[in-house]
């Protein structure tokens, strides 16, 4: 530990940029006890990919982004927001490539870890920028719907940890499921009813059984009998989407071979 604590920062993030067979520990480690120095640095990182994808998908070795946006997850770090959330954003749904089944497992819940709940007055009103940019993210049509429904998984997250309003968010869900989704495929719906489920928005099941009755809802990812379930027996469904991100090397112990 005496040599890794000797290594400057571009050592250490070197060690992190290519898949070199072996799970960095040593190096994310000391990139933990550095945060302060660390998260500048990650931050590039990040932004480097919301502008130059193609440095990263041109080399699938290349692990960097992986690392870096979880580690500034972890660090609550707000200056990664904006970078991720335009990544996430990419033609071609470009962010498959990059995080691949990372966005499913993680999405949301690093963007919830890196909202910083801004918020603005303009005109005497408040505004939360933040938030504004995740709904955008869910009607973004041009994207894929598993990029889209990552949204939904970060509201839940903020919720969750009370970083947003459980009414505000309860007032919007209604009005999407009004039919206020757009969303061909239902996919959309069926992650928009699995955050009433988890946030246990009993008043809106009505509208969520009406999503199904009208066929809105894709019920081979969810059904009205799971709905039933829930607000019956208090089942809930967590999957773990909605944790914020606390621990690196738990996260990605499913990728790797990681030690305690």
């Amino acid at each position: 530990m005496t040599e890794m604590k000797s290594r400057s920062m571009q050592e250490l993030l070197n060690e992190i940029r290519y898949d070199r067979g072996r799970y960095p520990k040593e190096a994310l480690d000391e990139l933990i006890n550095r945060r302060d120095a660390a998260i500048p640095e990650l931050v590039k990182i990040v932004e480097q990919v919301a502008v130059s994808p193609s440095l990263f998908t041109d080399t699938p070795e290349r692990l960097d982004h992986v690392y870096a946006v979880m580690l500034l997850g972890q660090f609550q770090a707000a200056d990664g927001f904006a970078p991720f959330l335009h990544t996430l954003q990419l033609p071609d749904d470009l962010a498959f490539a990059l995080y691949g089944d990372l966005l499913m497992n993680c999405g949301g819940r690093i963007l919830g870890s890196l909202y910083s709940g801004l918020t603005v007055m303009e005109d005497d009103l408040v505004s939360f920028p933040e938030l504004d940019a995740i709904f955008d993210l869910i009607d973004n049509t041009s994207l894929d719907e598993l990029i889209r429904g990552i949204g939904f998984q970060a509201i839940t997250s903020l919720v969750m940890q009370r970083k947003i309003s459980k009414d505000l968010i309860q007032y919007y869900y209604h009005d999407l499921l009004q039919g206020e989704l757009d969303d061909e495929t239902g996919i959309l719906y069926a992650f928009l009813i699995d955050s009433c489920l988890e946030l246990d928005f009993r008043e809106l099941y009505d509208e969520i059984m009406d999503a199904f009755e009208s066929r809105r809802a894709n019920t081979a990812i969810l059904s009205p009998d799971d709905v039933e379930s829930h607000f019956n027996n208090g089942t809930l469904m967590d999957k773990g989407y909605y944790k914020p991100i606390a621990n690196i090397h738990k996260e990605l112990g499913d990728w790797f071979e990681v030690g305690d």
